[in-house]
């Protein structure tokens, strides 16, 4: 090879060669340091695209976990109001099955009549009451509850949990107090009765008006001399002690498709358990460093870096070379 001054041709080989090994060396100690494979779109942009949507599904699943918490959170509420409903019930349909006994007077019977009537208003307010997050949720305004229970958009993603939620007003359930079991009723002269209720007017007041037990159209007649409409027979007693038991029945019933909704949500945040850690194993081979192999690979560039300087040095005295041939 010719001796010149103008292109030191061994000067420029090492030069480009000791750039291209710091390059690698500097990428190399980037990702030492950062522990991730792929720090920019350059490292490897097939790689990162699958890595983002692994990312995606594991943000997805992670917080589609917190909507299942969330959603058997809510699911307990109702059932802690649907327990308490169901005492109440239990404790009513106690009280018939004593009424219904012979040796109870009307004053007894009365008494526990009484009894039955703050238990059905208190089951009444609980069903107004009980509610998440400010949601009601046994009033009977509950049209649907979606939980997004996966981390896409399709269909097996979401669960509607409103079917195990129902109405439990005292009429919804269909245990209404009947009026010749109610000692404020009244009884008309072609045998109607109607039952009082009160209600709250717009100045504040409370006023009581009469329904008719049938239709539950509202009575504007004279209420004053008619006869009462009690009369708390064993028979009676009977008649309405089977609309309690069924509507203890249809509580019981709706407990158990809650449940049902509780132990499916369960699994579900079990199966996602299980999905994230597989996605994280996955993706963990697209972006984590191999630090054993990374180090190798710094120990290798350090050397070349070092072997280059040493190349690149001894190719700057080769045009001093020329000085000795003119000297």
């Amino acid at each position: 090879m010719a001796i010149t001054l103008g292109t030191n041709i061994p000067s420029y080989t090492a030069r480009v060669n000791l750039n291209t090994v710091t390059s690698k060396l500097t990428d190399t100690m980037e990702k030492l340091s950062t522990g991730l494979k792929i720090n920019r779109a350059g490292d490897d942009a097939a790689g990162l695209v699958i890595s983002e949507n692994m990312e995606a599904l594991i943000r997805g699943s992670k917080q589609a976990q917190n909507n299942i918490q969330n959603a058997t959170s809510f699911l307990t509420i109702a059932e802690d109001g649907m327990v308490s409903i169901g005492d109440h019930f239990q404790r009513i349909n106690d009280l018939l099955v004593n009424m219904a006994n012979d040796t109870n007077d009307i004053d007894s019977r009365t008494a526990a009549v009484r009894e039955i009537i703050e238990r059905l208003d208190e089951i009444n307010r609980l069903a107004e009451s009980t509610n998440f997050n400010g949601k009601t949720m046994l009033d009977g305004s509950v049209d649907s509850i979606i939980v997004q229970m996966g981390p896409d958009e399709t269909s097996s993603s979401i669960l509607d949990i409103s079917e195990a939620l129902t109405d439990c007003h005292v009429e919804s359930l269909k245990a209404i107090l009947p009026g010749n079991l109610n000692p404020d009723a009244l009884k008309l002269d072609n045998g109607d009765i109607i039952i009082p209720k009160e209600e709250i007017q717009d100045d504040g007041s409370i006023a009581t008006k009469y329904y008719y037990e049938k239709d539950g159209a509202e009575y504007n007649g004279a209420t004053t001399g008619l006869e009462s409409a009690f009369d708390p027979t064993n028979e009676n007693c009977r008649n309405y002690m089977a609309s309690v038991q069924n509507a203890i029945s249809e509580l019981s019933t709706r407990r158990g498709l809650l449940g049902a909704y509780e132990n499916r949500m369960d699994s579900s945040y079990d199966s996602l358990s299980t999905r994230i850690e597989s996605l994280e194993s996955a993706k963990s081979i697209y972006t984590d460093t191999d630090i054993a192999q990374e180090a190798t690979n710094m120990t290798t560039q350090q050397i070349m870096q070092q072997y280059n300087v040493a190349l690149l040095a001894n190719a700057n005295t080769i045009p001093q070379l020329a000085l000795q041939l003119i000297g």
